[in-house]
């Protein structure tokens, strides 16, 4: 514990990429001696070293829809150990002090979210991942700290609007199928995101899920993210729509570098790490729809904030110190870099 102008530094980064507050929270990661653990959304960057807290944390916190995902996704989470929080509410922790845990609204995935611990002497938040703040993404102000996922922390990275990169994306998708089905790579949570932007844009094609990707969606459906003409693979409904070779199916992006060599279908990852609008080469296509805010606004997050001091998070990002000076430099916010 230190202080940074005035402010008592009791917040850090472990290693590991544990977000690590007082009260021994650890959100996104674990530490050794956290009691609480919070968990923004379902990545796997997010959820590192889950299986610990599970054993060793009193209580897991997140909002209902991460936690029942996390338990589709493998992760044994014992009943007594759960505590689901919906957006704006509140958890007073077991403490000798006033301690209070908010969740707030993020655009990344569904059931991600952006957490704020309250003292009676400080206020501290971390964003996790998300996108369009202000709009869908709540800008959590009056903090004296602030931890800020900063993934497109470089003014390089600015993309174009979305509904301009959608309209790209349905124009291809709309080519593509006339000659051949379609395989999509995305990240958890991602597919289930691109699955419902294609309904609302008119794609009515069938969707096919391999049984990972259908055990996620089934949790989804139950909190409103429903899709029509959607069907699991190897089911005789989908070996059927197969067999017209007019349909999309979908898997992990981890599976696309290999999948990708598969012949009679066209291949498409979606994410704004390699990609900017759409791109492709031959048989294969890279659509830039991304999760994360992008320079600009990660800049319009900070500067309607205004925290006294930002800490970025430099384990999830390369551009966390291009970020981080920018910030000092340009809005008059002490921002520093964690881990050290």
């Amino acid at each position: 514990m230190y202080a940074v102008e005035g402010v008592v530094m009791n917040v850090a980064i472990g290693r590991r990429g544990a977000i690590i507050f007082p009260l021994n929270i650890c959100v996104d990661g674990y530490e050794n001696g956290c009691i609480y653990r919070f968990v923004t959304h379902i990545h796997s960057d997010h959820t590192i070293d889950l299986d610990k807290s599970i054993v060793f944390s009193e209580l897991l916190i997140g909002t209902p829809i991460t936690i029942d995902l996390l338990k589709v996704m493998g992760f044994n989470i014992p009943k007594q150990k759960a505590v689901p929080l919906d957006y704006y509410q509140s958890l007073d922790l077991d403490t000798n002090e006033f301690a209070k845990l908010t969740v707030y609204r993020s655009d990344h995935v569904p059931g991600s979210c952006q957490v704020v611990l309250e003292m009676k002497n400080c206020r501290i938040g971390y964003t996790g991942d998300f996108r369009n703040p202000g709009i869908k993404t709540d800008i959590l102000k009056d903090l004296d700290i602030l931890v800020i996922d900063a993934t497109y922390g470089d003014p390089s990275y600015v993309r174009e609007s979305e509904e301009n990169i959608m309209n790209e994306f349905v124009k291809l998708l709309r080519k593509l199928l006339v000659e051949q089905p379609i395989a999509i790579y995305a990240y958890h949570g991602k597919i289930n995101d691109v699955m419902m932007k294609l309904r609302a844009w008119g794609i009515d094609t069938p969707f096919i899920l391999p049984r990972n990707q259908w055990n996620i969606y089934m949790v989804l459906k139950k909190y409103g993210f429903d899709v029509d003409e959607v069907y699991l693979e190897n089911s005789r409904e989908a070996e059927e729509i197969k067999k017209s070779r007019w349909y999309i199916e979908f898997n992990l992006a981890s599976k696309f570098t290999y999948m990708k060599r598969r012949s009679g279908l066209a291949h498409i990852l979606v994410t704004g790490r390699y990609g900017k609008t759409v791109i492709g080469r031959g048989n294969v296509w890279i659509v830039g729809l991304s999760g994360h805010a992008d320079f600009k606004e990660l800049v319009y997050y900070v500067k309607e904030a205004r925290p006294k001091i930002l800490i970025v998070d430099g384990y999830r990002s390369l551009y966390a110190h291009a970020f981080s000076s920018y910030i000092n430099q340009n809005l008059k916010i002490k921002s520093i870099v964690m881990p050290f």
